[in-house]
């Protein structure tokens, strides 16, 4: 697997740059994840500025690690940027994940499907023996589940407990789906 510089573009889709976090990212990356919305169905975002730097840290580091990891996303026409999509897999996670976050004020105009379909595709390229991708979601979090549907997705039935976030769904995309 190829290894991308960060900061670096990874794929481009219609309206969207899903690239490698820069430290400059870390006010927008702050706001998103502090959203209401957003912490609704997710952990609680990073308690500081300082955390949130902390926290695309770790998103980097998962990159030498494992080869790939969350990209920010960008969109082209602002260049702002506007989520988090991607493969992930840290220890003690059920499988490879394709996940998403995109900011609320965003939401609706399908940049979730866009970039998590483009996200599956690279990441079924990079690793051909991978018959499935896992998403990992809160069963309260209906419009995550309309997006894992759009790619292609089901349920599982499968639990996962998260220890902060409490039980969550697995939901599969098969290779089959993407490619």
């Amino acid at each position: 697997m190829e290894q991308v510089a960060p900061g670096a573009e990874v794929l481009r889709t219609e309206r969207l740059i899903l690239r490698r976090f820069r430290l400059s990212d870390t006010q927008a990356y702050f706001e998103m994840m502090n959203q209401p919305a957003v912490e609704a169905t997710l952990i609680p975002g990073p308690a500081s500025l300082a955390q949130a730097g902390r926290d695309i840290a770790m998103v980097e580091g998962h990159w030498p690690l494992r080869g790939f990891s969350f990209m920010a996303v960008e969109e082209k026409t602002t260049g702002l940027l506007v989520g988090r999509v991607g493969p992930w897999y840290p220890v003690g996670w059920p499988a490879l994940e394709v996940g998403w976050t995109i900011h609320p004020r965003r939401w609706r105009r399908g940049y979730a499907a866009e970039a998590a379909s483009a996200a599956c595709r690279w990441i079924f390229e990079q690793k051909p023996d991978l018959d499935r991708v896992i998403h990992v979601i809160d069963p309260t979090n209906k419009g995550s589940q309309a997006v894992a549907e759009k790619i292609g997705g089901t349920n599982t039935g499968e639990p996962f407990v998260h220890p902060v976030a409490g039980k969550l769904d697995i939901w599969a995309t098969p290779r089959s789906a993407i490619l």
